[in-house]
Order: C-alpha cells, then sequence, then structure tokens
C-alpha cells in the first residue's frame, strides 16, 4: 500500500492513536518540523513499543520527549565516536606510508608486484589499483589542489598525500593487500596481530561511514566479530562454557577496538564522554530503564571498569 503524505497534525495524532503521550503538542511540534519522521520514530521506536500489544502500540507513559531523547544521544556519540575514529585513521595513514615508502618508495603504489600478490589476491588487487586510480582522476578533475600541483609539477602524487583523499575502506584495504612482514611491522605498534587490525580497521571503516552519513549507530551490528580479547576476560564477558561471547558485534565491540588502538589518556577522555553522555540520557527517560539501552549497545552492567583496565 502506497505511503500517503501526513501533515504534522496528522503525525501527532497518528502518534497519540498508538499510545504515545504529548504533553505538549507545541513541542512535540517543534520536534517533529525540525527532524525526519521516518528516520526519529522508526528508527528510535523499537525499545519503546509494547511486545505484548497486537498492533504497534507504545508502552505506557511513552513521551515523544523520551524518543527524542535518544535520538539525540545516538546523535551525540555518533559526533563522539567520529572524532576518535578519526585520530586512529590519521595514524594509521601515517604508518602505512612510510612502511610502504620506505620499502618501495614513495610512488609505487600502483605496481601490484609490492603487495601480496598471490592468486588469491590477483584480482582483487587489480580492482583495487584501478580504483585508486578512479580516485586520483575524480580528485583531478574536481581540481583537489593538493592532487593538481603533483600532477601538473611532478607527474605523480607521493603516498603520503593520496593516503589523505583515500577514504578509510581504501586505507583498510591496502593494508589488507600489503605484505604480511609490512603489515606485521604496522601492527606491532599496537602490539596485535596483523589479522586482528584488519577486522578492527574494517569495522572501523563501517562505523566511521556510519558516524559520517547520520545513520543510527546505538545499536549496529557489525558485519565482521572480533575476536575474544583481555578485556572480554576482565569484563566477564565470557560464559562458562568458553564459547559464549558477548561484545563481539556490537557497540560495546567497537569500544574495546578503540580501547586497543587509542593512547590510554586518548581513550579515557572519549569513554568518560561516552559515560558522561549516558547520564544525560538517564535523566531524560521515564518509561524506559537505561539498562535496555545500554544492552542494544552491548554494554555490560560493569562497562565502567574498563577505564581501569
Amino acid at each position: 500500500m502506497e505511503k500517503e503524505f501526513k501533515t504534522i497534525n496528522k503525525q501527532i495524532e497518528l502518534l497519540q492513536s498508538r499510545n504515545l503521550y504529548i504533553e505538549n503538542e507545541e513541542i512535540a511540534k517543534e520536534i517533529l518540523l525540525n527532524n525526519n519522521y521516518y528516520y526519529l520514530i522508526n528508527g528510535y521506536k523499537d525499545l519503546f513499543l509494547n511486545k505484548k500489544s497486537s498492533t504497534e502500540k507504545f508502552s505506557n507513559g511513552t513521551t515523544l520527549e523520551e524518543i527524542y531523547s535518544l535520538y539525540e544521544f545516538d546523535r551525540k556519540i555518533r559526533i563522539i565516536f567520529l572524532e576518535y575514529i578519526l585520530l586512529i585513521e590519521r595514524k594509521i595513514d601515517t604508518y602505512i606510508a612510510y612502511e610502504f615508502s620506505k620499502n618501495y618508495g614513495h610512488k609505487d603504489y600502483l605496481n601490484s608486484e609490492n603487495f601480496n600478490y598471490i592468486s588469491k589476491n590477483k584480482e582483487l588487487i587489480d580492482k583495487f589499483l584501478n580504483d585508486i586510480n578512479l580516485e586520483i582522476s575524480h580528485q583531478y578533475k574536481n581540481s583537489n589542489k593538493m592532487i593538481s600541483h603533483y600532477l601538473d609539477t611532478y607527474k605523480y602524487i607521493p603516498l603520503w598525500v593520496l593516503i589523505r583523499i583515500l577514504s578509510f575502506g581504501k586505507v583498510s584495504k591496502f593494508y589488507s593487500f600489503m605484505k604480511q612482514k609490512e603489515q606485521n611491522n604496522i601492527s606491532r605498534k599496537f602490539n596485535i596481530k596483523s589479522q586482528i587490525l584488519k577486522v578492527y580497521l574494517m569495522n572501523l571503516g563501517n562505523i566511521r561511514n556510519i558516524c559520517a552519513h547520520d545513520e543510527k549507530l546505538y545499536d549496529v551490528i557489525l558485519k565482521k566479530r572480533i575476536n575474544t580479547t583481555p578485556y572480554h576476560r576482565n569484563l566477564n564477558l565470557i560464559k562458562n562454557d568458553g564459547k559464549t561471547v558477548y561484545a563481539t558485534r556490537d557497540l560495546f565491540s567497537i569500544i574495546i577496538i578503540l580501547k586497543a588502538l587509542l593512547e590510554k589518556e586518548q581513550f579515557n577522555e572519549f569513554y568518560n564522554r561516552i559515560i558522561e553522555k549516558i547520564k544525560e540520557l538517564e535523566n531524560k527517560l521515564l518509561s524506559l530503564k537505561t539498562d535496555k539501552v545500554l544492552y542494544k549497545m552491548g554494554f555490560p552492567k560493569n562497562y565502567k571498569n574498563l577505564l581501569e583496565l
């Protein structure tokens, strides 16, 4: 059935018919006028719904302001996550450009022989190098001054310049296609194995895109599961069977990744800011316990202990 356009008044009537409490219609109108109905309501309603109702109804006492508070909480933590992921991105950019240029020079990144060009990788690497060429052409045509300067003056772009225009996803691929020794040299800087760093970078790239494109973050499910870490063990995130492990594909998994890759002071600053936003949300929720939000995020009850590890 085709969806019909609804005025703000009709949107409010619809929400009220679904048991949402509207205390102040003027505030409700302002919220709905300034925020996309579909993204706000459909994106953040789930935790507030009455699961026992045969039709879509909100739990008794749920207000529009509460849904908006969760929506705003998600927006604020996206900004925080993005800020600290960018710190890691810049560090990874630097490590890759240095390690690769040290071994092959600063302009031989389009030579497939300088990568792990084994049979299973050949097609992927060829496509990847073609994508880099297309990105350079795109940036040149769009008058990126940095790219234009090097191409016009030197006929090539140094890797440490190129890597700044590549997406985190492409940088992650660059790392995964590097030869094993060079991958190891980079991953050692974080005291983790190269295979683990590959997974971490892949997941951070996805989260970076979610944050940059203003998509829902708090209940994200990662595409790639992360391995158990000492943090999982110290926070008792592993059940007695030794097989069931929590925080491997949810937002708390990303926090564990940040714990592993950020400097200690950077991580503590990041995490305290997240905890502060959780406290703010707690003060605004009336019909919903904050624990339910934290559960969706993958947070254990002792999540604050991560600061001490």
